[in-house]
């Protein structure tokens, strides 16, 4: 019995225009009166959540930035934290510099970003959608490494936009070799993220699943990115959306519509009785 229902948000949850479904709502609404556990669990820092997101009363827990934080959502408390070392950031960040991509890095919740590459945030968005998000939830800095500096235990997470797709794939390839003490990952198409490997959606999960005292085979797990795929991999059911990566089509247990036709209120309801009684 699913008792833990966990779920990526930016093509997952939400659909192409960022907006929950009403059947999306309703069916995560009557799975939690029915005593399962719903969280979302993202990329993004909790701040950048959609309202309409963090107006579910019946959300008591959020893993958010791929793992890195865990966030007790009804009590504004951090649970626990994974950082990537700040050497190791501080060196990615001076080779991000040379390749000339647009990126940042993101410490106890605030994303912090170069000023000339923070004026250069829509050249390098996937619409408007991200580019509210970057600017909103990332602060621009004249002294970057100085920055970093501030946070000598480490940062939370990094990122890279380009929309050059030629050299994203190139880099996605090539960065694990070169730096095989990170975890590379995507969530949408111009960006690649950057934690420290131990910071994955799968050990998220897991870290909320025990500190509920839940089996993993109890939880169920959407997905539809890079970023998704060690989620996926250690839900008890893991399910890709419709228009998820062909990296998580190939793992998922199960295969539910896309985002834009309420995949994960079909894919609960697949799974777990009394949904529509």
């Amino acid at each position: 019995m699913t008792k833990l229902i966990a779920f990526d948000l930016d093509f997952t949850l939400l659909d192409t225009k960022k907006n929950v479904s009403p059947e999306n709502l309703r069916v995560l609404a009557k799975a939690a009166s029915l005593g399962i556990e719903i969280v979302p669990v993202t990329g993004r820092v909790w701040s950048a959540v959609p309202e309409a997101v963090k107006g579910m009363k019946f959300v008591r827990y959020a893993v958010t930035l791929n793992g890195a934080e865990i966030y007790d959502v009804r009590n504004a408390k951090v649970l626990g934290r994974c950082l990537l070392p700040l050497e190791r950031a501080v060196t990615l960040a001076r080779v991000f510099e040379d390749l000339g991509v647009v990126y940042d890095f993101i410490a106890e919740g605030q994303g912090w970003m170069r000023r000339e590459l923070y004026d250069r945030i829509e050249s390098v968005s996937d619409g408007e959608w991200q580019t509210n998000i970057m600017k909103t939830s990332r602060k621009p800095v004249d002294d970057f490494f100085g920055k970093m500096n501030e946070y000598p235990d480490g940062v939370q997470k990094m990122q890279i936009y380009t929309r050059d797709k030629d050299l994203r794939a190139n880099l996605l390839n090539a960065l694990p070799v070169v730096f095989p003490h990170a975890l590379f990952t995507s969530s949408v198409p111009n960006n690649i993220e950057i934690n420290d490997p131990s910071a994955n959606k799968g050990e998220g999960l897991k870290f909320i699943a025990e500190y509920l005292k839940i089996p993993m085979t109890a939880t169920m797990a959407f997905g539809d990115g890079l970023n998704d795929l060690e989620m996926i991999r250690s839900a008890g059911i893991g399910v890709a959306m419709g228009n998820a990566c062909t990296e998580l089509l190939e793992i998922a247990d199960h295969v539910t519509s896309d985002c834009d036709h309420d995949g994960v209120a079909e894919g609960i309801k697949t799974f777990c009785r009394g949904i529509d009684d």
